[in-house]
């Protein structure tokens, strides 16, 4: 078979398909282990494929290999996620997106697994119990739309529109185009999100358009994608080791969040409160 396209949910990937060239509307940076890809306008969306807002790629040390998080990455994972989150930001809902029983669309439900939800604790029990600095968190896995056949925008607009967070951050698998990205990479956007686009299953986009509240999303890259020449449909392939990095990329989600999150509180006592 003869590759003639490839799909991916990473806008730098997309620019590096471009051949690094200069793209009307886009913007792109690059600090150590971070690279941020601004797509400013309609220009630059038509360009990259992805709507209008702010890429940050943060390179990691890879899962399959190196299973510490307590190495100093959960801060590069904070100061990105910060540069995101709205100003006074108040409460937080973490959506995770995915299937549970695929083992390469599991981090967004395994990611709640690792992330301290405190909204259930009053005010006065945070601070009768020496934790002013936990912030108002809660968690919700979506399911996926055969399972549930309910859209997994829909449930997330439900319960915003309940328990009205300042934001949302919404956790999925992603696809990429290169074997090097996987294991080592994490995608933060203030665009939102559109379960499944990396594999060409798009479903309704999770967004501040369609929720009415601020969306980040994050996600780690764990199929690679190919399309084929002459009409041939898509081929993704997972790697063998598919089983750690979707366990270790979920810890280091749900941690990063707790970090960025329950301020004054180290990250190895908040992985003892949910490890």
């Amino acid at each position: 078979m003869v590759i003639t396209e490839t799909r991916t949910d990473l806008a730098l990937e997309s620019f590096e398909s471009k051949d690094k060239t200069r793209l009307d509307g886009v913007i792109v940076r690059e600090n150590g282990n971070i690279t941020t890809v601004r797509i400013i306008n309609e220009s630059g969306a038509a360009a990259l494929g992805k709507p209008v807002g702010k890429y940050i790629t943060l390179k990691v040390k890879s899962f399959v290999y190196d299973t510490d998080i307590f190495d100093g990455r959960l801060y590069e994972f904070k100061s990105v996620l910060a540069s995101l989150l709205p100003e006074n930001t108040e409460s937080v809902l973490v959506a995770g997106l995915g299937n549970i029983n695929i083992t390469a669309d599991s981090i967004g439900p395994k990611t709640n697994n690792y992330v301290l939800s405190t909204r259930h604790i009053v005010d006065e029990f945070r601070k009768d119990e020496g934790f002013e600095g936990l912030s108002c968190v809660s968690s919700i896995d979506t399911g996926v739309l055969g399972n549930t056949g309910i859209e997994s925008a829909e449930i997330i607009k439900g319960v915003v529109a309940q328990i009205k967070p300042s934001c949302v951050i919404a956790v999925d698998a992603l696809a990429a185009s290169s074997v090097d990205r996987l294991g080592n990479t994490v995608q933060f956007s203030d665009s939102g999100i559109s379960p499944g686009s990396g594999v060409g299953n798009h479903r309704y986009e999770v967004s501040e358009k369609t929720l009415g509240v601020p969306v980040i999303s994050v996600g780690i890259p764990t199929v690679v994608s190919a399309a084929g020449a002459d009409g041939e449909e898509s081929v993704y392939v997972t790697p063998r080791e598919i089983d750690r990095i979707s366990e270790q990329g979920a810890k280091l989600i749900g941690m990063g969040i707790n970090v960025s999150l329950h301020r004054g509180i180290k990250p190895e006592e908040l992985y003892a409160l949910v490890g």
